[in-house]
């Protein structure tokens, strides 16, 4: 008889069914602390629900309030149609909503909220007071509720609209609580929020006021332009063209960038789907693909894209939040955003040199234009002549190859000593003669870690700094605001001397010695940009300021490079601390031996 004990999993793994636990309701208070948890993430969660019910309240003014980032208050002011007190306490019950009634409502959503779960999630997990008067009505109602539970209810004047003051937030539950960041970082979040909903609702007046001090004001003009030019500023707004296409159901508008305006991050694209701000791979692609011959890799276009089209055709309940959406007709979608932005760029969606991906052959021309320093070859494979006119001319590497065994192709650390350069291959890599054989050096990755292990000298050696004769006066978004107040200090550290000049605007007085003249503002931009979206995320807070701006100040790929510049680049890498890795640790160079180089022809 077969011993059963020893087939299968082992019988302790699997507990005795009378040790299951039983099926059962969980309590009221764990189900709605579940339920916060996938509506409420953070302060900026809070905010965007609060505002988004204030938009579908018909509300044409919005302030918003903040202290300590939102962690310890948030406070939402409208002047919507409010609500009575029976709706009111109604609004704190479970799936109550005036969004919808009946399934059939899904299929014709327009509002931004229908599911009726954010207010009593958001009064689950913090204290919350309402106010509210609805239009008509002679007195207003005060709710104050803790923890989900209404504590009390009374009459009190107030205005028409409605009022949410959201104070400790997650008091409730310390495992959430301990995850939220920085008060700047919860800040920021909320104005990437708030910045969306304004460029959603042109005509919808928006303010961010934090600690008393207003932050984000979007004036409600009934331009797109001015909204933009508000929230990011005037040299934004200049740079884009609108956008237009319509067909029978479909209608794409807004503003895009034209092609020699672009960003190192997809943070200045924003896309709207019947009023709701959504995320989706298909537009995003869309995108991309009406700037691919126009833009280099590795950037940007801005864009602000509006999407109506029939309700029916677009799912929204596929997110908790809201945040993605699912098409019936994607590819339809797909074309229309393309089309629409490239009838907008017009004459300017001329192809840039480097914009498309660059073929492995090279033609005749391509060598044509090459920067060779021919040498002299025999005619076999063995020691070359030197040619005396020959700058680079030096020892010939089969000498090397003779006296030893030589690496295996490709050499992840190759040999740095006696660095030649021969030529500049597509303005991107450096071909370089060694003792050994053939070096390919990526100069972009190259010059940044040259500048990156100066910056980090910063600590022990002030970094040289070049005073400006004009100063450079620098605009930047809201949350980029906050970064600079952050790390001014270790700006003016590493050779930057900023000061503050407005609300979201400061003045460049003196740059890191390194910045070529005219690039200033656009290196500030660029590094605050990266830092915003949090590029970089392996390095401390001050290695990553580092290794952004030596990023965004290196050479880049395309960048025409001479022969003295060639060999001055490689002569500063070669001296760095860990060259054989960019900050952020890809490989700089590779390297072809001359011993792989006879193997290929077959001469071994």
């Amino acid at each position: 008889m077969r011993d059963e004990a020893t087939v299968g999993p082992s019988s302790s793994l699997i507990p005795h069914p009378s040790s299951l636990p039983r099926v059962r309701i969980l309590d009221e208070d764990v189900a709605n602390k579940i339920a916060a948890g996938e509506v409420v993430e953070r302060p900026a969660s809070v905010v965007k629900e609060l505002v988004e019910n204030s938009v579908d309240a018909g509300a044409t003014r919005i302030t918003v309030e903040l202290e300590d980032g939102g962690r310890r208050l948030i406070r939402v002011t409208d002047n919507g149609s409010g609500m009575t007190a029976q709706e009111a306490v109604l609004a704190l019950q479970r799936h109550a909503t005036s969004k919808i009634s009946q399934a059939d409502d899904l299929a014709t959503i327009r509002t931004l909220g229908f599911r009726g779960e954010a207010l009593p999630s958001i009064a689950a997990v913090a204290r919350l007071t309402m106010v509210t008067r609805a239009q008509g009505e002679l007195a207003a109602t005060k709710l104050e509720a803790d923890g989900g539970e209404i504590r009390s209810i009374a009459e009190v004047g107030a205005p028409e609209g409605t009022s949410i003051t959201v104070t400790d937030l997650f008091y409730n539950v310390p495992a959430r609580l301990k995850f939220l960041k920085s008060a700047r970082t919860e800040l920021g979040q909320a104005c990437d929020g708030l910045t969306r909903i304004a460029l959603a609702h042109t005509s919808l007046s928006l303010r961010l006021l934090h600690e008393g001090g207003e932050m984000l004001h979007s004036p409600g003009s009934a331009e797109l332009v001015n909204v933009v030019a508000a929230l990011y500023g005037k040299e934004v707004a200049r740079a884009l063209v609108p956008a237009l296409w319509e067909r029978a159901g479909l209608r794409v508008q807004g503003l895009v960038s034209r092609p020699t305006f672009t960003r190192p991050t997809r943070s200045g694209q924003s896309f709207f789907v019947n009023g709701r701000s959504v995320r989706s791979r298909s537009l995003t692609h869309a995108l991309d693909e009406a700037y691919r011959a126009t833009m280099h890799p590795g950037r940007y276009p801005f864009a602000v894209l509006a999407i109506d089209l029939d309700p029916s055709l677009v799912d929204v309940n596929v997110h908790p939040t809201k945040a993605e959406v699912r098409f019936l007709r994607e590819w339809e979608l797909h074309r229309a955003v393309h089309e629409a932005v490239r009838n907008a760029l017009g004459a300017e969606a001329a192809p840039v040199p480097g914009a498309e991906p660059v073929a492995i052959s090279v033609s005749r021309a391509e060598l044509a234009g090459m920067e060779w320093t021919p040498r002299a070859f025999s005619g076999a494979m063995g020691p070359a002549v030197a040619d005396p006119s020959d700058p680079f001319a030096g020892p010939d590497p089969g000498a090397a190859v003779a006296t030893g065994p030589q690496p295996a192709f490709p050499q992840l650390r190759p040999s740095l000593s006696d660095l030649r350069p021969i030529c500049q291959l597509w303005h991107s890599y450096i071909l370089a003669e060694t003792a050994t054989g053939l070096l390919i050096v990526d100069q972009h990755l190259a010059h940044e870690r040259v500048l990156f292990d100066r910056l980090a000298q910063a600590e022990a050696t002030a970094i040289p700094a070049q005073r400006l004769a004009i100063p450079v006066t620098l605009s930047v978004t809201h949350r980029q605001a906050l970064l600079v107040d952050e790390c001014l200090e270790q700006l003016r550290g590493l050779g930057f001397d900023v000061e503050p000049f407005g609300r979201d605007a400061f003045v460049v007085r003196a740059v890191p010695h390194f910045v070529s003249a005219g690039s200033e503002a656009w290196l500030l931009q660029e590094l605050l940009e990266g830092l915003a979206e949090g590029q970089l995320p392996a390095h401390p807070a001050g290695d990553r300021l580092q290794a952004t701006t030596a990023c965004k100040a290196a050479v880049k790929k395309g960048d025409r490079l001479q022969p003295e510049e060639m060999q001055k680049l490689l002569d500063d890498w070669r001296g760095t601390a860990q060259p054989h890795t960019c900050p952020h640790g890809c490989p700089i160079a590779v390297e072809v031996t001359y011993q792989e180089l006879l193997r290929r022809f077959k001469r071994i």
